[in-house]
């Protein structure tokens, strides 16, 4: 379903408004008891990485460290290639994050290569809180949360909800959704229970583990007939969308960079040859260079305030 920027903005304060919580009973607390059989089943990608050029990263993530009151100089950009992708992601570590590098790439190489289509830009913030929020398709993490897998596949379902991904877009504003959800008599967990976004955030975690892991939800998820509209509807998506969810195949469409800017003071303000100014001086491209590649249009979203203490152990 094709809306305007404008529905979709009105779609977005519907999907996450306060006022929208849902009152239906849940299913159980939360959904830490999918996260092993996610990682048993969702194999890491492998991948390659390089620096991105020194001085410089991209807008977005900037931003972000400016509005999370960290200093830019202090992120290490890196483009990270996943063999299943012609084209890297460009993620944005912070030297003072509670995991590795390593921990980062590999949680988010462990998702779906059409859920990865829809991320734009990775950034992991150093921080004692366990939360995670998406802006404009760029994953935010905090603390632990850069290697907990259910919270990569959770915010990445808001991309796949706001960006177009399914046919419903946004699915969690849609009437099938709405009419999938009446029919129920639950929903999964607490968390759900926020906002719609936040219950197809989480259907999606949850279909994520019925699409891979043998067995299906119904083996680890008691009472999972009352959701099954809801899941019902999320699988069919996800289905349509050209099977989002589940491993296999190559990356075909992509959220665009965003711009390159400069980094001032800090770390890359060292004394350097004049080779190296120049070459550091010079404004890195970050358009895609595969002309098979679908280019999205990135849609806002912010999900700062409903996606705060997702934590799965």
């Amino acid at each position: 379903m094709h809306v305007s920027s404008f529905a979709l903005v009105g779609a977005f304060f519907s999907a996450f408004g306060a006022s929208q919580g849902l009152n239906k009973p849940p299913l159980q607390d939360n959904l830490d008891n999918l996260k092993q059989g996610l990682i048993n089943n969702l194999k890491v990608t492998p991948s390659t990485r390089e620096k991105f050029r020194a001085g410089w990263m991209p807008k977005a993530c900037m931003d972000i460290a400016n509005e999370e009151q960290k200093n830019p100089a202090d992120f290490q950009v890196w483009k990270v290639k996943y063999n299943d992708c012609s084209e890297p992601w460009i993620m944005c570590y912070h030297k003072d994050s509670n995991q590795p590098l390593d921990a980062l790439i590999n949680t988010f190489g462990r998702l779906p290569v059409h859920t990865r289509d829809f991320v734009r830009h990775l950034v992991s913030v150093p921080s004692s809180e366990w939360k995670a929020y998406n802006m404009d398709g760029n994953i935010v993490f905090f603390g632990q949360t850069l290697n907990v897998l259910p919270v990569h596949i959770h915010e990445s379902a808001h991309s796949l909800d706001f960006q177009k991904a399914f046919p419903e877009t946004p699915l969690s504003d849609s009437p099938k959704w709405l009419q999938a959800y009446n029919k129920d008599s639950a929903v999964l967990d607490n968390y759900s229970k926020k906002a719609q976004a936040e219950n197809v955030a989480q259907f999606t975690v949850a279909a994520t583990f019925g699409k891979n892991v043998p067995g299906g939800l119904e083996k680890v998820i008691k009472g999972s007939e009352k959701v099954k509209n809801q899941y019902d509807m999320l699988v069919q998506q996800q289905k349509e969308g050209g099977d989002l969810l589940v491993p296999g195949g190559k990356c075909r469409k992509r959220l665009p960079n965003s711009e390159a800017v400069k980094i001032g003071g800090g770390a890359n303000s060292r004394v350097m040859g004049a080779r190296s100014l120049k070459e550091e001086d010079e404004k890195p491209d970050v358009n895609f260079k595969d002309t098979e590649l679908e280019i999205l249009e990135v849609v806002p979203i912010d999900t700062r305030e409903s996606c705060k203490g997702t934590k799965f152990a």
